[in-house]
């Protein structure tokens, strides 16, 4: 029998949305470049384990001829780690890529299991000039294809991850935990709190409200704690801000958890009142490179869903009659 239909999450791209999506693909790869950005191109099969520990369900995983178990790509950032410690590659450098990438959402979601992204990865640099650079070329690349009414909103991995390790807690509680940070759960935060009592419980229990206006945020956060890693943080994130005044809307969520286990620092996503989700994320992950057996290195990087900026410009586009 002849298959006609597509896997869930798979799509065509048909006509004006095919070549709107090249050219958007194009613009931002061009960008890159033109900014001194080292073209590269990543296989998108690899080793299951370059992506993660353990077998993931959001991954697309096969076996090989060879009985390898092997992933379809659901990120380029840890193929990078992958080849900074396989490569002659030396840093500090600085890439840029595009392509396909395949993520398992769950059903009904509206999101796209096959996506197309472009990015970039800085390795090697001095942390805050990286970041610097990371923030800005992100801008230049939507402002580039036409993006207009966006918010960029930062926040940090080191906030969860101290309060989960200074806690202590086991694998269940922090999962627990993680859970109703992440759903901004106010009565479930409140609970866990007299549950599980701690010098950070006014904190967390203001962790759903400590979002909006950096300086609101900040001002009101240092009132919440006492804590010399957290104090230290909101200072790296207020400087942060400080430096981002040419971003046209800007907010911060020191509750945001991190979209990738490998983020260690500062971390950012841009919105668009045309797209329902984050269609660009960033951050800096230091860390990544020793999965791989290689030294700890500084890294930032992000990553743009092509198809979500096809969305976000949908209305502005026009193309010749009959394209």
């Amino acid at each position: 029998m002849n298959k006609t239909t597509l896997p869930i999450g798979m799509h065509d791209k048909l006509f004006k949305r095919a070549r709107a999506s090249y050219e958007i693909e194009r613009t931002i790869s061009d960008l890159l470049i033109g900014r001194g950005f080292n073209r590269i191109e990543t296989p998108t099969i690899e080793h299951f384990e370059v992506f993660s520990d353990r077998v993931a369900t959001d991954q697309y995983n096969f076996f090989g001829a060879d009985g390898a178990l092997l992933t379809l790509r659901p990120d380029v950032t840890s193929q990078i780690g992958r080849l900074i410690a396989s490569t002659q590659v030396k840093p500090p450098i600085k890439f840029s890529y595009s392509g396909k990438v395949f993520r398992r959402h769950e059903d009904l979601r509206g999101l796209e299991n096959e996506s197309t992204q472009a990015g970039i990865e800085l390795v090697g640099y001095e942390a805050s000039l990286a970041v610097r650079e990371a923030i800005e070329t992100a801008n230049a690349a939507l402002r580039a294809t036409g993006v207009t009414n966006y918010t960029f909103e930062f926040s940090h991995a080191k906030i969860l991850q101290h309060l989960f390790t200074t806690l202590q807690l086991d694998e269940v509680k922090t999962a627990e935990l993680k859970n109703l940070i992440a759903n901004k759960n106010i009565t479930g935060l409140y609970g866990f709190t007299v549950d599980n009592p701690s010098p950070f419980d006014a904190f967390i229990r203001e962790l759903p409200y400590l979002f909006g206006k950096g300086h609101v945020v900040l001002e009101t956060a240092r009132q919440l704690t006492d804590d010399e890693t957290l104090l230290a943080v909101f200072d790296e994130l207020e400087q942060v801000l400080r430096q981002e005044d040419d971003l046209a809307s800007v907010a911060l969520d020191l509750a945001q958890v991190a979209s990738m286990p490998y983020y260690n620092g500062l971390m950012f996503r841009v919105f668009d009142a045309h797209v329902p989700h984050a269609f660009l994320s960033g951050g800096r992950y230091d860390h990544l490179f020793e999965r791989f057996g290689a030294t700890e290195l500084t890294a930032v990087g992000w990553a743009i869903d092509i198809d979500a900026v096809y969305q976000a410009i949908h209305d502005q586009l026009t193309f010749e009659k009959g394209d």
